[in-house]
């Protein structure tokens, strides 16, 4: 009986989880398909008229190409120069990543306001373009997440154990970081990806701040035509949270499905193991294989 008990409580508490969660998403969408709703439960009628307002903006539709052109550049410059950096120090300078491991928490303590601040009197006036100003600011702000991510990540698979062991089977350090360790993190760098580009895509103080109306982003833009109007401004949102959702399973669905094609090149027909290994990183025993 107290198993059972246990049981119901659980499921009652994720049940109230759940609608915590959901709720908020469900009124808005609810009022984003709503002509009126003042002084009752649910609307008195819905409509998709907001939704095709907004599709017929090419603002919004410029808007939302802006915030995927930011996100998708800064991301690539966050891989480029930080994983490879993160493994350096992680394999190679131990007491530098200590001191890093800090260094790193440093964004959370410092507000975009005034970071974007700082860049606009270092920057402004000078050659460099504001939306390299507004990288690099995204840049700093995902250090938390991208260095604890990757170090993690390196730390689960022992790094160090499989670079010595490529060294003794005559890999240069070149080659075993590209073909073993990469591999072995990259369902670590697809969480962290994910992550950093939800952060990014609906970043606002930076954007407004060193940019402003010159670069207008999907948030922006939704800021703007909450001064207009309560409906379409609930579109906006319900919009950009399912854009977010499909921008996100796309990147899963690629990541995936890039191993999947590796497997079925072999002539054999995909097991459940293989199915299941898609969705994780290899092995040890199966980079000795």
């Amino acid at each position: 009986m107290r198993t059972k008990k246990r049981h119901y409580s659980t499921y009652i508490i994720m049940a109230l989880f759940g609608f915590y969660m959901v709720f908020p998403f469900v009124s808005t969408g609810l009022y984003a398909t709503s002509t009126e709703w003042s002084n009752s439960i649910l609307p008195r009628d819905f409509t998709v008229q907001w939704f095709a307002e907004l599709m017929k903006d090419p603002a919004f539709i410029s808007a939302v190409m802006r915030s995927i052109v930011l996100t998708f550049t800064t991301l690539a410059v966050v891989l480029v120069i930080m994983v490879p950096t993160v493994f350096i120090v992680y394999m190679y300078f131990p007491r530098v990543d200590q001191f890093m491991k800090g260094l790193v928490l440093m964004p959370y303590a410092i507000p975009g306001v005034i970071l974007a601040t700082g860049l606009l009197r270092m920057y402004s006036g000078s050659l460099i373009p504001m939306f390299a100003v507004l990288v690099g600011g995204l840049f700093i702000g995902s250090l938390p997440f991208m260095y604890q991510g990757v170090r993690n990540s390196l730390e689960s698979i022992q790094t160090k154990n499989l670079m010595e062991a490529a060294d003794l089977l005559g890999a240069s350090k070149f080659i075993a970081f590209v073909k073993i360790i990469l591999p072995n993190i990259k369902l670590g760098l697809l969480i962290t990806t994910l992550l950093i580009f939800s952060s990014f895509f609906g970043e606002f103080v930076l954007t407004n701040l060193l940019i402003g109306g010159n670069y207008e982003t999907i948030r922006i833009y939704m800021l703007r035509r909450m001064n207009e109007n309560g409906h379409l401004a609930s579109a906006v949102m319900v919009a950009y949270f399912i854009l977010l959702i499909l921008i996100s399973l796309l990147i899963t669905y690629m990541t995936s499905n890039k191993r999947r094609k590796n497997l079925r090149k072999k002539g054999e027909p995909l097991t459940e193991m293989d199915e299941a290994e898609v969705l994780l990183p290899p092995t040890e025993d199966s980079l000795t294989n």
